[in-house]
């Protein structure tokens, strides 16, 4: 999470959606930078919302927009499964290493999907538990030059990403079957990405 206090902006930082790239490229301009642990880095727009924000109002920080990006679902979860095939992750519980991406997302889709295929859900990282949206700005992944433009003029600095924390090469496919399964079981996840627009 990066917060910019004097532009009122908080930049959410949603697992695998190009915030780590974010991250190295703005922290220099950011006033508060939450690396670690991980749940603080990745906090939740609830989290925020209920914990960090009034703190943040305390200090003088009011009127702060909130923007975080989302990416293509069933790409999202892609990166995901292949980020779970790493070496590193070998032989640990949440490896997805002897798995096809089609049984990782088709298990994912469950109401209570096995341990390797936890990996959260961006409609509840965008949402409160009523299902209110507690995001101002919500952009996609794909639309990345679109991202840049607007927090370089709302920053008033040049940015230039450079590619981090990326997924090895891995397998793509997924059947109609499951792609169907992920529409049905997870449709806020696809209407948030679409409708995401800055």
């Amino acid at each position: 999470m990066l917060v910019f206090a004097k532009r009122k902006l908080v930049l959410l930082a949603m697992p695998k959606t190009g915030t780590t790239a974010l991250e190295s490229a703005l922290a220099p301009k950011a006033d508060v930078v939450m690396r670690d642990p991980p749940n603080l880095k990745h906090a939740t727009a609830y989290r925020y919302d209920t914990y960090l924000r009034p703190y943040f109002e305390k200090c003088g920080m009011t009127d702060m927009k909130v923007l975080c990006v989302l990416r293509n679902p069933v790409d999202w979860l892609n990166s995901w499964y292949r980020y779970r095939q790493r070496p590193y992750v070998d032989g640990k519980p949440h490896s997805t290493k002897d798995m096809t991406f089609d049984h990782f997302a088709n298990e994912y889709a469950k109401d209570e999907p096995a341990h390797w295929a936890q990996v959260g859900d961006p409609a509840k990282f965008v949402r409160n538990g009523k299902g209110d949206m507690l995001v101002d700005h919500l952009v996609q992944y794909e639309q990345m030059d679109l991202l840049v433009a607007f927090l370089e003029d709302r920053l008033g600095t040049k940015i230039t990403l450079e590619k981090k924390n990326v997924s090895p090469k891995g397998d793509l496919e997924l059947s109609r079957q499951t792609y169907n399964k992920l529409l049905r079981k997870k449709p806020q996840v696809f209407e948030d990405w679409v409708a995401a627009k800055l």
